[in-house]
């Protein structure tokens, strides 16, 4: 999937800098790769913390790809509380947590409690314009960040990644002529 945004995320492991913790292909029967038992906490944080010790507790990013399994499998305040404990666990290494949640996967509360988690939340959604489906592109939170929330269409380019489809704003960057 990376490869298609055209990412090439080996680099970074080999660098130690990035783990991918895939929490949905187990659940799929896939068994190479993956957390087993991605509905188990317990197992879940035992994988967390091997991959941070084989990281070397610095500065890493872990992306952990989905909740789903772990909301779908397990009591909504244990799912919370799961999440609030290795957020703590990546910050406290200096590092970044990333994780995956569909809209609507779970109750919008449950929705919102992850969102007030998390440092940042990108919202990708498909809309049908014209008979035609367009990716739109949404940042709705980001720590440390003023952001102003508006909907960005994008495309995917095959080897390139993403490519950003920004109105023209080239009116707002000119100073206007004051009078002094």
């Amino acid at each position: 999937m990376m490869n298609e945004f055209g990412w090439d995320p080996r680099k970074y492991q080999l660098m130690n800098k990035l783990e991918i913790m895939d929490c949905y292909s187990a659940t799929a029967g896939v068994t190479e790769g993956v957390v087993p038992q991605p509905y188990d906490l317990t197992n879940v944080s035992i994988y967390l913390t091997t991959v941070m010790e084989k990281l070397g507790y610095r500065q890493v990013t872990i992306l952990l790809d989905s909740l789903m399994p772990i909301f779908s499998e397990t009591e909504s305040k244990h799912a919370i509380s799961f999440i609030q404990s290795i957020a703590a666990k990546v910050k406290k290494a200096g590092g970044k947590l990333i994780v995956t949640l569909s809209t609507g996967s779970v109750h919008p509360e449950l929705f919102r409690k992850v969102e007030s988690l998390v440092d940042g939340v990108v919202e990708l959604r498909m809309v049908e314009e014209n008979q035609m489906l367009h990716r739109y592109l949404l940042v709705r939170k980001m720590d440390r960040r003023q952001i102003i929330p508006r909907l960005v269409r994008f495309d995917i380019i095959g080897g390139r990644g993403i490519q950003l489809k920004l109105p023209r704003l080239g009116f707002l960057l000119r100073k206007p002529n004051v009078a002094r």
